[in-house]
């Protein structure tokens, strides 16, 4: 009877939740969106429903009751969860820092599985069967004339590292994705490579998609994939070497 209740409920877990709040600045009113997906025979995803995290939504506290409120919306409760897809990064410090730690909680205390998403693939899912425009240069975590850049060719990622506008030089990408924080300087580089300029969009479902296919991993390992190290961290090591 133990064994045929386990496999019951092994059986159940049947969907997946997508957390995409890694860049709240490109959610506009909300700081970032929840998403739910059942799991098809054939290990594709079937959407079913997003929620954005309102502009007075903090921390994982305001994460939380998005999952939760997405969830008892749907009728999807924890055992019916087979795994927790979180978008990684590049991004806000802090976004990523709660992301990921809300879902490592809730990997824990369900029992489920997790998997990395690169923020990078999340832009990218715009581009599937773009043609031409399937090749392009997505632009994440901007700073001081330089943002961290990932080149996307029909969904594989190609990591460039934290580049100025003359790192795009000879790319020969098609497409430049960015937010508005992006500098002018790497927005001007782009057109003179002859590159069209798009407005990244990161929601939970393109979350989702772009998780199929991607390896789960421990939850242990889990972690924020930063484009550069902190502040804190980088004034701390000017005053104490």
């Amino acid at each position: 009877m133990e064994h045929e209740m386990i496999h019951q409920t092994i059986c159940k877990a049947e969907y997946v939740l997508g957390i995409e709040c890694s860049n709240p600045s490109v959610h506009g009113v909300n700081r970032g969106e929840v998403a739910l997906a059942k799991l098809r025979g054939d290990g594709g995803l079937d959407f079913i429903g997003s929620m954005g995290l309102s502009e007075d939504a903090r921390g994982s506290d305001g994460l939380m009751a998005a999952v939760d409120a997405l969830c008892s919306e749907h009728g999807v409760g924890p055992g019916d969860i087979e795994r927790i897809a979180v978008s990684v990064g590049p991004g806000g410090y802090t976004a990523l820092r709660v992301s990921v730690t809300v879902a490592k909680v809730l990997s824990a205390a369900i029992g489920c599985g997790v998997v990395a998403v690169p923020t990078a693939a999340v832009a990218g899912v715009a581009l599937a069967g773009g043609g031409d425009g399937d090749d392009a240069v997505v632009a994440l975590a901007s700073k001081n004339g330089k943002a961290h850049c990932t080149r996307v060719v029909g969904g594989e990622l190609i990591v460039l590292g934290v580049i100025d506008g003359d790192g795009l030089a000879g790319i020969g990408a098609g497409v430049f994705i960015g937010d508005e924080h992006v500098p002018a300087g790497m927005i001007e580089a782009a057109k003179a490579a002859g590159m069209e300029i798009r407005g990244i969009e990161l929601t939970g479902r393109a979350c989702l998609e772009a998780s199929v296919g991607i390896e789960g991993v421990d939850r242990g390992t889990l972690a924020p994939m930063y484009a550069r190290e902190p502040d804190a961290v980088t004034q701390w090591r000017a005053l104490h070497g």
